[in-house]
């Protein structure tokens, strides 16, 4: 092999690398740029989780002062019964002793 045709195999070799190299860097730059916007998705969902979870202590809370409220209606409205059966009763007894 003389020394012009293994001078023009290195330079194809080179063209090849260099080819290579510039693919690899365009593929590394894609990459690049997919982990970023994962990182970023990831960013926006942590704070999308955080609000939730926040969203859903005070939601477990308002449902405990609701259960709270609910209850204290119940005792409230039995209080409201008690007192409308005797009111009934005085009613009844005093149509009896009028008829």
């Amino acid at each position: 092999m003389s020394t012009e045709e293994r001078l023009a195999r290195l330079e194809n070799a080179f063209v090849t690398l260099t080819r290579l190299a510039e693919s690899l860097d365009e593929r590394l730059n894609t990459q690049l740029t997919w982990v970023n916007s994962l990182g970023e998705a990831q960013a926006n969902s942590e704070v999308k989780i955080a609000a939730l979870a926040d969203a859903q202590i005070k939601t477990e809370e308002a449902l405990v002062r609701l259960a709270e409220t609910h209850a204290k209606l119940a005792e409230s409205q039995a209080h409201t019964d008690q007192r409308l059966d005797v009111l009934i009763d005085i009613v009844r007894e005093f149509r009896n002793s009028k008829s």
